[in-house]
């Protein structure tokens, strides 16, 4: 064996193809089929309505490090529709249709309900033995049984729901597992295994959610409350579902192992591709995965945005679509399937604004030591013990991770001096004609492209004309944004609107003189502008792969 060569690595490198495998808005018509699933009925007064037929729980799992940027997307985007639970019926749907599994050491003090501050484990799960040998080459997997997982991450909700951290937990921390007793993997199953150090990455392997879950607690010092298992067949269905995602390259990318191939710049890809987008590994940045971490963070923040854009959410069959997609890649904890409805209906006017993206502040990026699988010292990850505990810390407490910045500067002054913090191109903005003046509304949204801004026009007249002064509205937990509009946009007014969910848009007036280019400097923090220097945090808005 090499020196540093993980014995267990094998299982979780991607593998090129067998070449011996065979190839194997609002009104939705009745009788929609989505990913052949009927839809379910709207409910009419007066009217007969059909329960939805509950999807069957497809458990094909195939891979691997990359499902940290699905949990989040998907409770999102199931809130805005669980919105509309009385219209969709989508209650029993979500819980009849996510998969569900036994974990033992959750919960803090036996609270595990949809209230309150949260923690959830999210684990990508490699499952190969339910995928045909035609997918597992497919989609560039190898065909060892077995169940691994290398990707975690950890998810924290705020106490009202209205803010995501999400750190990622890289697969090779060298941790201590505790004692338990062995599956089968560490000598004869049941016999006593002591506690240990070892990888992150191992302990799903030996001994599955339970100590997977345990080892995440000892090593934070935080409690446990859900648990959420993803798969990567149901990451491409995701995807293809909200109709491919797009994602830039600095350079052409062509990687026999995950099977991708694009050119550089602008690319919109589908299922397939941003799963070898996620995998390619040393194609893409320094070969480690640690910078893996920082692309899988930055395509979850595209989907994200993708799955929650007006084009997305204003159509029925596209959304329910992305729904089962979502539901057929996860398994959660049977306490949390009870409770998803109701917390993703909490979760439904979050934005891109409301996520934050951290990473594990690391001391040793290759810490080499002796485990007991191997007498050759391994590539560990050692992190820095005083700035992660003070990160777990701020979690515990329930503390934003990224603190408000103390100046700013701008090229058009911010309305009422107050600082702005997100970029005119992270900002998509929809444009009404209020005035009721012909052409006035696509002038405006050309306006605001001028100017940066991500503008589109709702065809025809908004529902009151005659208006004198444009309107800013803008969705709860939008407000950083609007800032940004408004100081484009001197004498607009600025107006919340809790219906708007996480939408902005601009009536536009007769007093409309166009839009002024504004440039945020020094508002977007830094991988290392978060509240500790070694702290590397950013939020969903900013952390698009397309700028």
């Amino acid at each position: 064996m090499a020196d540093g060569q993980d014995p267990f690595e094998r299982y979780f490198r991607p593998r090129e193809g067998d070449p011996d495998a065979t190839a194997g808005p609002d009104d939705a018509p009745d009788g929609v089929a989505v990913d052949k699933i009927p839809a379910p009925r709207v409910a009419v007064s007066g009217g007969r309505r059909r329960a939805p037929q509950a999807t069957p729980r497809r458990r094909v799992a195939d891979a691997r490090r990359q499902k940290r940027f699905l949990i989040v997307t998907g409770l999102m985007s199931a809130g805005v529709l669980v919105s509309s639970g009385a219209a969709w019926g989508l209650e029993s749907y979500i819980v009849n249709s996510v998969g569900k599994t036994d974990v033992a050491g959750l919960g803090k003090n036996g609270s595990s309900g949809p209230k309150g501050a949260m923690n959830i484990l999210v684990a990508g799960v490699d499952r190969r033995d339910g995928l045909t040998r035609a997918q597992q080459t497919e989609l560039h997997l190898g065909h060892d049984p077995g169940e691994r997982s290398d990707t975690m991450m950890l998810v924290h909700l705020s106490h009202n729901h209205d803010r995501v951290t999400v750190i990622s937990l890289p697969r090779d921390s060298y941790v201590l597992i505790p004692s338990h007793k062995s599956n089968g993997n560490e000598g004869a199953k049941g016999s006593e295994v002591p506690a240990r150090y070892g990888k992150l990455t191992w302990t799903y392997q030996f001994g599955g959610p339970d100590l997977t879950v345990a080892t995440i607690k000892q090593a934070t010092g935080l409690s446990i409350d859900h648990y959420i298992e993803v798969n990567f067949f149901g990451f491409v269905k995701m995807v293809n579902a909200v109709g491919g995602v797009d994602v830039c390259t600095p350079k052409a990318i062509n990687d026999p192992k995950s099977g991708l191939q694009l050119p550089a710049g602008k690319s919109h890809v589908n299922g397939i591709q941003a799963l070898g987008f996620a995998r390619a590994r040393y194609t893409l940045g320094d070969g480690s995965d640690l910078g893996r971490i920082d692309r899988q963070q930055e395509f979850m923040a595209s989907m994200m945005r993708q799955a929650l854009s007006v084009k997305t959410l204003s159509n029925p069959a596209t959304s329910l679509s992305f729904l089962h997609a979502t539901l057929g890649a996860l398994t959660v904890d049977k306490k949390l399937a009870g409770s998803l409805p109701a917390l993703a209906n909490q979760l439904k006017s979050l934005s891109t604004d409301s996520v934050t993206f951290a990473k594990v502040p690391l001391a040793d990026t290759d810490y080499r030591t002796v485990l007991w699988t191997s007498r050759l010292p391994q590539s560990t990850v050692r992190w820095d013990d005083t700035a992660a505990g003070k990160l777990f810390g701020e979690v515990e407490q329930d503390e934003p991770i990224i603190k408000p910045q103390a100046s700013t500067s701008a090229s058009a002054s911010p309305a009422g001096g107050q600082d702005l913090t997100v970029a005119p191109d992270k900002i998509a903005v929809r444009v009404w004609n209020g005035a009721g003046t012909h052409g006035l509304a696509g002038q405006a949204a050309g306006d605001l492209r001028k100017a940066g801004f991500d503008a589109s026009v709702v065809p025809g007249v908004y529902k009151k004309t005659g208006l004198t002064t444009t309107v800013i509205q803008y969705g709860p937990n939008r407000a950083d944004s609007a800032k940004t509009l408004a100081a484009a946009l001197p004498g607009a007014k600025l107006k919340e609107v809790d219906s708007l969910g996480t939408g902005i848009q601009v009536i536009v007036g007769s007093d409309w003189k166009g839009a002024q280019k504004v440039k945020v400097a020094g508002a977007q923090p830094s991988p290392g502008s978060s509240s500790d220097s070694t702290v590397a945090a950013k939020t969903a808005t900013q952390n698009v792969l397309c700028k």
